[in-house]
């Protein structure tokens, strides 16, 4: 009886049809969902708040534009000979005071995890350097310090045996050395011996195939004259079973049916249990990426509101989503049914006609096995023949070159050795490192702050672990500004991480600026409007800027290049309208406001 089960998992496992697509489709909502996250972090951490190219920042912008025009010659006239009306995006968003964050250094415990006791310092502190900012349990600092203890240990023994091993190979090598000079006299006979060898077994493997072939062809001959075969069906039942099977296993394709949807077709109600779960899980990241992006559109409770909607509409799509996958699930118990019983009637066909013919198929299918193995062997017999030939010579070869050669491998040995044991060393020199370090941190229990400033977010919590490359606390540095600002999906291609952007701000003037981050998942749950956040560093003296300061970012552009004598310059047709047409969207904008 053929093993569906095992050959549709295969299937999976083997990247069938659109199975594959599913791991990858997988492996990027895994992706979205880490980078939801860690935007709703860094939204919390920061304080940035994103504001969206609505009615206002559009308006804004165009009335700046009109305004910068007139002073700087025109946006859109030239700059340096380049036209400026090329590839241009803009884009509104409100300043934020930078972030300096801190992240914990041990990162090198591997069994043992440091948990917090108490938190001295929260948001808005204003802190000295040196100041304690947290206590480990004690406990924990012991069980770190034993577990950096005993791998400085290990390390240290690990260097001295490898001292020792050292040492020992040394001898071998030269042993193997000297060995390579006297195998060389013994190859011709080996060749001999292995070709006369090989030569007996052809000739044997070469008789036993014949009179296996005489034997298989003469019963087979009785065999295809029997007619039962066809009287029973045997053939259009198993036609039937492998459409039914390929149709099973062409709906598990499709459908991306996973092994474990595969076990639960019998215990649907568990599965769904399960899926639902996940489903509300995925929900609950979407949602709250959506109340992130709309984030700087009203207060925190407008934003409270628009995350509650966003997991209604959520809750309702994954009722769909568990309707759909419930029927899927039914269709295909149906496909295994019918194809269970194609099966059924295919093996009773068969079972019939075996009978009919008093185990025929049976003797003739092993006279045929006894053929093909015979036949198997007598190829395998020539090839071995061949081989032998050739690995005899290519013996004598090689222990001769080896014998000429064996001074440089030797040598080469030597450097290996001598590399593995300075690796050991490396690795002696890091732990005892490692533990220096961690003494000079937090050997006493306590966490220090390393610099003077205001605490602007504190993340250690008491009960926690504390591990490497995490994110402890965070400083206000009032030194430096951002803005973040939405870029649609259209225009996000232009841009890359390090480019140059003019940041208008009124009241305060224009400033250069540099793209700092471009978050690869989008920032909108709209399929008609997808935008990413795009995050610009000012550059020069911001000191007279704060937070939430309305700014409009223009890529591509510097502010120190805007020639302003390029006013006098005759303006082509094209900036002609442009400036019409940003006049009168200007005029509107203000009857609207009005």
């Amino acid at each position: 009886m053929i093993r569906k089960d095992i050959l549709v998992r295969e299937y999976i496992k083997n990247g069938g049809g659109s199975m594959e697509n599913t791991s990858d489709n997988q492996e990027k909502e895994k992706k979205t969902r880490v980078g939801r996250k860690k935007l709703v972090v860094t939204a919390i951490g920061v304080g940035a708040v994103l504001v969206a190219a609505g009615v206002a920042g559009t308006m804004y912008y165009r009335q700046t534009q009109s305004s910068t025009t007139q002073e700087n010659g025109g946006l859109w006239g030239h700059q340096n000979g380049k036209n400026m009306n090329e590839n241009l995006v803009t884009a509104s968003g409100t300043t934020s005071i930078g972030v300096d964050a801190v992240t914990f250094a041990i990162d090198f415990l591997e069994d043992t995890s440091l948990y917090v006791e108490e938190v001295y310092v929260s948001s808005g502190d204003e802190v000295e350097a040196g100041t304690q900012y947290l206590k480990f349990t004690d406990d924990s600092i012991e069980e770190a310090r034993s577990e950096l203890e005993t791998t400085a240990k290990e390390a240290e023994i690990s260097y001295r045996s490898g001292v020792i091993t050292t040492q020992e190979s040394k001898i071998e090598a030269k042993y193997t050395y000297q060995q390579a000079l006297l195998d060389a006299q013994q190859a011709q006979q080996v060749y001999e011996d292995a070709l006369a060898a090989a030569q007996a077994t052809l000739d044997a493997a070469e008789e036993t195939y014949t009179e296996a072939q005489d034997d298989y062809n003469e019963y087979l001959y009785k065999v295809e004259n029997n007619t039962f075969y066809e009287d029973y069906e045997v053939e259009e039942k198993k036609t039937a079973y492998e459409e039914a099977y390929d149709l099973y296993v062409n709906r598990v394709a499709y459908w991306e049916l996973t092994e474990d949807e595969l076990d639960s077709l019998d215990s649907s109600s568990s599965s769904m249990t399960g899926s639902s779960t996940t489903t509300v899980s995925t929900s609950t990241t979407a949602s709250d990426s959506s109340a992130t992006a709309s984030g700087g559109q009203g207060d925190a409770s407008a934003a409270g509101g628009m995350m509650g909607g966003g997991s209604s509409a959520a809750s309702q799509e994954e009722q769909a989503a568990k309707a759909d996958r419930q029927w899927i699930l039914k269709t295909v118990a149906l496909l295994e049914e019918r194809m269970d019983e194609a099966e059924d009637e295919y093996e009773q066909a068969k079972e019939d006609y075996e009978d009919e013919i008093d185990g025929a198929e049976l003797k003739l299918q092993k006279l045929l096995n006894t053929y093909e193995s015979e036949r198997e062997a007598y190829e395998a017999a020539q090839i071995a023949y061949q081989k032998e030939i050739l690995s005899a010579k290519t013996t004598y070869e090689t222990t001769l070159a080896k014998g000429q050669t064996a001074q440089n491998d030797y040598d080469t040995q030597l450097t290996s050795l001598s590399e593995s044991l300075e690796k050991l060393a490396d690795a002696k020199q890091e732990a005892e490192e490692n533990l220096a370090l961690f003494e000079s941190l937090i050997g006493d229990g306590y966490l220090y702050t390393q610099e003077a400033g205001t605490i602007l977010m504190s993340r250690a919590e008491e009960g926690e672990t504390l591990a490497g490359g995490d994110i402890v606390f965070a400083y206000s540095n009032p030194e430096k500004i951002t803005v973040s600002v939405a870029v649609s999906q259209d225009s996000i291609a232009q841009l890359s991480v390090g480019e140059s952007a003019m940041v208008m701000i009124s009241d305060y003037g224009n400033y250069n600026g540099v793209i700092e981050s471009i978050d690869p998942v989008s920032s909108s749950d709209s399929r008609t409007s997808v935008t990413y956040t795009v995050e610009v560093a000012l550059d020069g003296d911001v000191s007279d800027l704060s937070a939430n300061l309305t700014a409009t970012v223009i890529f591509g552009m510097d502010a120190d290049n805007v020639q302003n004598d390029e006013a006098q310059q005759p303006r082509t047709e094209m900036e002609e309208e442009a400036q019409t047409q940003t006049e009168e969207n200007t005029q509107q904008g203000g009857s609207r406001n009005e």
